[in-house]
């Protein structure tokens, strides 16, 4: 069976199927699923505990990687540059979120590997306010008004 042909007809259609709004709805369940687990151990160094948090860590970390590779998707097709600086407004939100919900699991489970995806979303999370800053300076950008004889003036 041969694979579809990505064409800018069929980038359109998955651009209207899939906004930001939905990207993070989607990836947010995840987060209150790797709280949940993080507080059902009353001992977070039974050995138990630490084999079921590191597998939801690996499926956050998974989320956080995917989250973030779809926003620059969708970044990427947007139409406009305020619609590209609320793909990195709201991804950067969602990794703030993610931030605090690692916060406390980072300690109490320092030996899952929650360190290194709190490192990483740490990570994300300046990426996007990065690009978000990049985007807003280019949007303030377009607002000025060249000065006068910077350009030489344009003889038709």
């Amino acid at each position: 069976m041969g694979s579809i042909p990505i064409t800018r007809s069929t980038r359109s259609r998955v651009k209207a199927c899939l906004d930001v709004e939905t990207l993070v709805e989607s990836a947010t369940p995840q987060l209150k699923e790797i709280a949940a687990v993080g507080a059902s151990f009353a001992d977070p160094n039974a050995e138990d505990a630490c084999l079921v948090f590191t597998r939801q860590v690996a499926m956050l970390e998974g989320t956080l990687k995917q989250t973030f590779r779809a926003a620059t998707l969708l970044a990427r097709n947007s139409g406009g540059l305020k619609e590209i600086a609320e793909v990195w407004k709201r991804t950067g939100h969602f990794c703030r979120t993610f931030l605090t919900t690692l916060a406390s699991l980072k300690d109490k489970y320092a030996n899952c590997g929650t360190p290194e995806i709190y490192d990483l979303a740490l990570d994300y999370t300046k990426a996007c306010d990065d690009r978000l800053r990049d985007i807003e300076e280019e949007i303030e950008c377009q607002r000025i008004d060249l000065p006068k004889g910077l350009l030489p003036e344009f003889q038709s």
